[in-house]
């Protein structure tokens, strides 16, 4: 007994105990003292965390709880459509810290995976003196697109792609994709120069994959659901006729 009464005298003697709002102070004081997360630089690459999607704009949060923006047209499919949504995770890449906030830009593994289109580089020609700059030419994976042989190579043949100059608006078609027969001359099938219509099947930062074979297999595919739709509209159309002449009867 004298154990128990020698702790309940010695908890009575404490001091005094934090209420309530000690407890408050004592979270809101920890919350002080926490480290800020460093603010980002032009460069960095982080995760975001979608907050908001606008017309212009898609809002984003980084680490931190910091604020950040993506321009809408750089999450656009090829229909103009942004197929993220508020929670949704996007790696992006900050391109401007100022007054305004903090600009970001996706980058091209978080657009493709968002089916966005991506800036494969200025587009060909220099433009008038002092006029504006060339936009840039943005495509998607599974987008149809036409270019040149630019050179070859035994694994494959590369293709400059039309209103591009320079590597980032190049890619390769692997000699699995070409079509041709193994072991064939790709040189002779396929010279210098040659026009090419195309598939994009891979985008990677520096690297663009293209098919030959992807876009034969899509345009069999387009020809075979066209026959069977319009096999469906000749017997829907056949039905009509017998119930018509049911309709009319014998002899109408």
């Amino acid at each position: 007994m004298r154990g128990v009464r020698d702790h309940v005298s010695y908890s009575q003697g404490m001091p005094d105990d934090p209420k309530d709002d000690s407890f408050a102070a004592l979270f809101e004081q920890s919350g002080k003292a926490a480290p800020r997360a460093r603010r980002p630089r032009p460069g960095d690459v982080v995760l975001a965390t979608v907050v908001q999607v606008g017309k212009e704009a898609v809002f984003v949060e980084l680490e931190g709880r910091q604020q950040a923006f993506i321009e809408a047209s750089e999450l656009h499919d090829p229909e103009g459509k942004t197929n993220v949504a508020a929670g949704d995770s996007v790696e992006v890449r900050v391109v401007r810290v100022d007054d305004e906030g903090v600009r970001v830009t996706p980058t091209m593994r978080a657009a493709v995976a968002a089916g966005a289109t991506v800036e494969l580089g200025a587009a060909a020609g220099v433009g008038e003196p002092g006029g504006a700059k060339p936009e840039a030419l943005r495509v998607a994976v599974g987008q149809v697109v036409h270019g040149v042989v630019d050179r070859v190579e035994s694994y494959g043949v590369f293709v400059q792609l039309d209103g591009t100059k320079g590597r980032a608006g190049r890619g390769l078609v692997p000699t699995g994709e070409l079509g041709v027969p193994r072991g064939a001359d790709l040189r002779k099938h396929f010279p210098i120069g040659t026009k090419l219509k195309t598939k994009i099947v891979a985008l990677e930062e520096g690297k663009m994959r293209l098919s030959i074979t992807a876009l034969k297999d899509d345009e069999e595919r387009a020809e075979v659901e066209a026959f069977r739709g319009k096999g469906k509209q000749e017997a829907r159309g056949g039905f009509g006729t017998l119930g018509d002449l049911l309709k009319r009867g014998p002899g109408k």
